[in-house]
């Protein structure tokens, strides 16, 4: 975190390294889709990828697809281990990225972030509210480092899943620049 910064510069900050971190990540499972069903020069992956209507149901139809392929099993569980991690991740990213930001009307400073999650039981919407603290912002840097260790961690088993499926040809995205990542 760069020294100086006020909780609303912090947290800008913070959703921001977590929504490149996260993208990174992302990536990375469309690599193991591409892997799984691409082939040279054709975009089944990519339409495969973009006809889905969530990155939950992305990661999912890839790691269906990765069981019908012949792949080692213990692999396949360090995939789905990094499939879990990014769950939990993505929860903490769609909270952040979907939410009404709320400010003190007496200070004008962002003082509150609210989302709304649907319960099928009651039929009705139900507010997350947190507070803009210092335990907010530590919430998040811990969340981002867990993106990042993720990213490292996701490179291995998609190159490893590259070469056994022979798909040398699936262009992966670019490492995260040294300054996205936390010190």
């Amino acid at each position: 975190m760069p020294a100086g910064m006020d909780l609303e510069d912090q947290l800008a900050y913070c959703v921001g390294s977590l929504v490149a971190n996260w993208a990174n990540c992302e990536s990375m499972f469309y690599g193991i889709l591409a892997c799984v069903v691409g082939k040279a020069d054709t975009n089944i992956a990519a339409t495969i990828w973009l006809s889905m209507k969530s990155t939950k149901a992305r990661v999912d139809l890839a790691l269906q697809l990765l069981n019908a392929v012949d792949v080692p099993q213990p692999l396949k569980d360090e995939i789905l281990k990094c499939a879990e991690i990014f769950d939990g991740i993505t929860r903490t990213r769609n909270f952040y990225c979907h939410s009404f930001y709320k400010v003190d009307p007496n200070t004008m400073n962002l003082a509150e972030i609210e989302a709304y999650s649907f319960d099928p039981r009651a039929r009705t919407y139900r507010p997350h509210n947190k507070i803009l603290n210092k335990a907010t912002i530590n919430e998040l840097v811990e969340t981002v480092r867990r993106a990042t260790a993720l990213n490292n961690a996701l490179w291995k088993p998609v190159l490893e899943l590259r070469e056994l499926l022979k798909a040398q040809h699936l262009e992966l995205p670019e490492p995260l620049p040294e300054f996205l990542r936390p010190k």
